[in-house]
């Protein structure tokens, strides 16, 4: 019996000590990729000076910008629990963060996903940013240096161990955005503005729709354990029964053609910001889509 419950201790022992080695390891693993130095080399662009372009500059950072960032874009705590970690989302006016940015800089940071450090930058969508165009990311920047500067800091950003055992397992969606980019790829360009599904699939590329609702916007679902189904854009689900000014109106307004609420975690408050015409496109181009039937989500 002595010999027995020796060797069951052994074993034990040995598998606490693969335990720990494995938590160890992925831990490690995490922190690597997290803290990983990029040499990224930006595209030289053109910064237009023009009111038209800053304008169109604003437009852009209402849609993309502001939810996370801001109303003033001097940042805002985006997560915040302390067994997960805390990160935030940094004042990007030129009283912040974005003070020592130059024009590369900021193209480095909003199409590759790498700050000033090298480092990658969380939760920045640039996996989306990526596709556009240089001039309407040339509009961004020229109306970034624009803003009024907010002296506003905010904490670095910190993950716990369990945090960075998640993430490597990943429960975080896997890759970061950095890793999921060709840093080697050409820049892409924008199709002609204008009411066509072509122009609508821009909109909806950049806009990271594909996030919630799915690589063929059949359906899908955000890597948050309380975030509901993303629903089916296709003809194939409840958008067939919507028509162009229903579809424009629900963007504006959060309320479906039937009278019900958006998800909240359906972005149409940055999404309004968008002008009738191009919601339109977007609309022309989900009407474009092949009739997929709703992916089942597991």
């Amino acid at each position: 019996m002595k010999k027995v419950l020796k060797w069951a201790g052994i074993i034990l022992g040995l598998l606490l000590l693969c335990l720990g080695a494995t938590v160890l390891y992925l831990n490690h693993a995490a922190k690597s990729r997290l803290d990983k130095k990029y040499e990224v080399q930006p595209k030289t662009i053109a910064i237009p000076g023009d009111p038209a372009s800053i304008a169109a500059g604003k437009q852009w950072a209402d849609v993309l910008c502001r939810g996370c960032h801001g109303e003033n874009l001097a940042g805002k705590k985006f997560f915040d629990v302390p067994e997960i970690g805390l990160i935030c989302a940094p004042n990007i006016t030129p009283g912040g963060a974005a003070k020592n940015y130059t024009d590369p800089d900021w193209d480095r940071a909003l199409r590759h996903g790498v700050g000033l450090d090298g480092r990658p930058l969380l939760i920045m969508p640039s996996e989306n940013f990526k596709y556009m165009s240089d001039e309407h990311i040339g509009q961004l920047i020229a109306y970034l240096k624009t803003v009024a500067p907010v002296e506003q800091t905010w904490e670095p950003r910190r993950t716990t161990l369990f945090a960075n055992l998640l993430f490597q397992l990943g429960a975080f969606d896997g890759d970061l955005n950095v890793e999921k980019i060709d840093h080697t790829s050409p820049s892409h360009s924008a199709p002609e503005r204008a009411v066509t599904a072509e122009y609508g699939k821009y909109i909806v590329r950049i806009n990271g729709c594909r996030v919630c609702h799915g690589e063929q916007l059949n359906g899908g679902k955000l890597h948050e354990p309380d975030a509901p189904l993303g629903p089916n854009l296709t003809p194939g689900g409840s958008l067939a029964q919507w028509d162009a000014p229903g579809f424009v109106k629900a963007m504006h307004t959060g309320i479906t053609p039937f009278g019900k609420e958006l998800s909240a975690y359906m972005p149409w408050k940055e999404i309004d910001h968008y002008d009738d015409d191009q919601l339109q496109a977007v609309y022309a181009y989900l009407k474009s889509l092949p009739t997929l039937e709703t992916a089942e989500i597991k």
